[in-house]
């Protein structure tokens, strides 16, 4: 049984949307999305395993388009400690992940 102890979802900003060519129609508007950085954190109870699952992600309406530049990271730990340890780890490293998509997001697209 996998069990869902941590979720979160943090805004980290704007960024442009435009054609990979950088070209737009010459009176469109720009075109903006925002960035996300998601965490989050299961336990697996017959194995005994935490498995945390950090993705940024950009959001524009309800669409999801790629971003190539932060890619995920999956963590797999032994469950060692108790609930309320395992939630503080997932919790720190969601920050850490938030400090690390601001630092590597190019900061040419950032708006």
């Amino acid at each position: 049984m996998i069990t869902t102890i941590f979720e979160s979802e943090t805004e980290i900003g704007k960024c442009r949307c435009d054609s990979e060519d950088g070209e737009r129609w010459r009176f469109a508007e720009p075109d903006y999305a925002t960035i996300f950085a998601h965490t989050a954190a299961t336990v697996n109870g017959h194995r005994g395993m935490l498995r945390i699952e950090q993705h940024c992600y950009l959001r524009r309406g309800g669409e999801l388009p790629d971003q190539p530049w932060i890619k995920p990271e999956v963590l797999l730990e032994p469950t060692l400690g108790s609930r309320e340890t395992l939630i503080e780890m997932a919790e720190q490293l969601h920050t850490r992940f938030i400090s690390r998509v601001r630092e590597e997001f190019p900061e040419q697209y950032m708006v």
